[in-house]
């Protein structure tokens, strides 16, 4: 029993020199300098031994005693680093016991006459292994600092013994050829190995580095389906909620209270729909998928109306809220009027938000001339306030998605980060620029400067000319399986549109029997229905039947924000696409346009 537990417990021997060996020759063959370094050891102690026994063959006891004492420095050199002596300095007393030996050899045998002059300029070759540049460029240096000295000497007339006769180095040649081609061999099959590891390791990467693209551009698409998805869901009740208060809104028969209450219900629901919209905004920006259009548009027009939006808000504080436009600022400019609105808007909220009391002033100046080139303008636009200003160490977050300048000011304010996130990236997207100063307890200006396109105010369209009442009894077309998008559609047309004639279906394939049995004037098309979407349905309208029922106007009604979806709905034969939560005056206004 005793015998047992003290054998149990009886230390186990160490590992055997074999497998310390093997361990070491894998660890230097994974480093490219390690495994030079040992092959020069080698390959010169082999030289070294083949030098001396031709030296002793020729009674040249010198050259024998040289090449014993270079053999015993490799030998010395090599167990040192075995011992753990840190390779640098090894190196170093290599290169130099590689010279010494080759100088000395060379010295005996003739000095700059002595065929083994070569031998002496290879012989700086293990520099090439040196750490530092520097450390490389000196070893090779000091072989060729000996080559000219031995010249130099021998040009002042100095003379040296040569200890062996010439033809007795035929020999001493072979061997110090055979020795100088190992090391080539060596360099090059380390320099061919190190190659294919470099090549193996850039493949590797690139297979790495493909399925992440494959992995991201995945993650993208999900990440695009779940935009569209929930822009959808969460537009389709907004259309709902907004489309609803603004139809109880105009019933001359609500209270005041009531009618106070619905406008409250409004407000919000704006609120939320300006949230939703800063969030794919945001989506958009990440994607590198901003939309921004280049058209015509009024630029002051566009500036006065965004001036107006926020005047309601300014009127609740004691603010002085005013908007100054250059008379040099262009009326009409090609650009995207939406997004200037929403810039302007953003910057004037912020403002209005920020400031208690005080001065929020919208100043709109134009540089044309010598400085711009010819037919633009630049546009320099400012919103100043007297608000509470932004310190210093915090306006480097001014701009950051999701960031606010004090975690004080979401509980005390309200706001997601967003708005001048999503200011900078439109403005950067329309060409611009934006920044801003800022002074604690004296206010913030932000200055944006746009470049825009000179343009003349295009022909009026009817549409906008259009009256928004009629008593034609237009036959329209819903086509939607949501019951509050049909009804809320209805209602709003029959507003204006008394004596029209509204057929409501639940899906496409209902919309496309509907146009094949009967005829409408105006078609109202939802993109995602059962059965059959309206893409599909569209399509079908536009190659299956006859005319007139082929070229009836058809106009989407999407939640989807994105410019592809909006280019399919062209590609399959619609009109033109309206963003839920649709403007009932828009809606009446386009679906007249095809009928009047």
């Amino acid at each position: 029993m005793n015998i047992s537990s003290t054998s149990a417990h009886k230390p186990q021997p160490p590992a055997g020199w074999k497998e310390g060996v093997r361990q070491w020759v894998d660890k230097s063959h994974s480093n490219p300098r390690e495994w030079l370094f040992f092959s020069f050891l080698v390959i010169l102690s082999i030289g070294y031994s083949a030098f001396a026994m031709v030296a002793w063959d020729l009674d040249f006891w010198g050259g024998v005693v040289v090449n014993l004492l270079g053999i015993a420095s490799m030998v010395l050199i090599g167990g040192l680093r075995l011992a753990g002596v840190r390779l640098s300095p090894l190196i170093t007393a290599l290169q130099a016991a590689t010279l010494t030996e080759a100088f000395c050899i060379t010295w005996m045998t003739g000095g700059i006459y002595s065929a083994t002059i070569s031998w002496l300029a290879l012989s700086p070759l293990p520099a090439v292994i040196a750490y530092t540049q520097r450390a490389r460029i000196a070893g090779l240096a000091v072989g060729w600092l000996l080559i000219l000295g031995l010249y130099g000497y021998a040009l002042l007339g100095g003379e040296i013994a040569m200890q062996i006769v010439p033809h007795g180095l035929i020999h001493w040649h072979l061997m110090m050829a055979v020795v100088i081609f190992a090391m080539q061999v060596a360099l090059l099959y380390r320099m061919n190995t190190v190659r294919n590891h470099r090549l193996q390791s850039i493949q590797k990467k690139s297979r790495h580095l493909r399925h992440v693209h494959q992995q991201l551009k995945h993650t993208q698409q999900q990440k695009d389906l779940f935009v569209a998805s929930v822009s959808h869901e969460l537009r389709t009740p907004m259309n709902a909620i907004l489309g609803l208060a603004d139809l109880i809104h105009h019933d001359k028969s609500l209270s005041t209270e009531v009618r106070t209450k619905i406008e409250d219900i409004q407000k919000s629901g704006e609120h939320l729909l300006t949230i939703i919209n800063d969030l794919l905004d945001h989506s958009q920006m990440e994607a590198g998928r901003l939309q921004v259009v280049k058209e015509p548009f009024n630029l002051t027009e566009t500036i006065h109306t965004s001036f107006q939006l926020l005047k309601r808000r300014a009127e609740t504080k004691p603010l002085r809220y005013t908007l100054t436009i250059d008379s040099q600022v262009p009326s009409w400019v090609m650009g995207d009027g939406h997004r200037l609105t929403q810039i302007l808007v953003n910057l004037l909220g912020n403002a209005i938000k920020f400031t208690e009391r005080g001065d929020i002033e919208l100043r709109c100046t134009a540089e044309t001339g010598t400085h711009v080139p010819a037919g633009m303008a630049l546009i320099h636009l400012e919103v100043r306030d007297t608000g509470m200003g932004i310190a210093a160490d915090k306006q480097h977050r001014v701009f950051q998605n999701f960031s606010q300048v004090d975690h004080t000011i979401a509980r005390r304010f309200g706001g997601n980060g967003l708005g001048l996130s999503i200011t900078q990236g439109l403005v950067q997207a329309m060409g611009g620029e934006i920044h801003f100063t800022s002074q604690v307890g004296q206010g913030t200006r932000f200055f944006v400067d746009l470049p825009c396109e000179l343009t003349e105010a295009p022909a009026p369209l009817q549409a906008a000319q259009a009256p928004l009442d009629s008593d034609q009894a237009i036959r329209i077309l819903i086509a939607d399986d949501n019951p509050l998008n049909r009804q809320i559609a209805s209602l709003q047309l029959r507003r204006h549109l008394p004596q029209a004639v509204v057929t409501e279906v639940v899906s496409g394939l209902q919309a496309f029997e509907q146009v094949r049995d009967g005829s409408f004037d105006v078609i109202l098309m939802d993109l995602l229905m059962p059965e059959m979407d309206g893409l599909e349905a569209s399509r079908k309208i536009r190659t299956e039947l006859p005319e007139p029922q082929r070229s009836t106007p058809i106009i989407a009604l999407t939640a989807n924000t994105d410019k592809d979806e909006l280019a399919r709905c062209i590609e399959y034969g619609m009109n033109e696409c309206m963003l839920k939560p649709f403007n009932r005056t828009h809606l009446v206004q386009r679906v007249l346009s095809y009928v009047l």
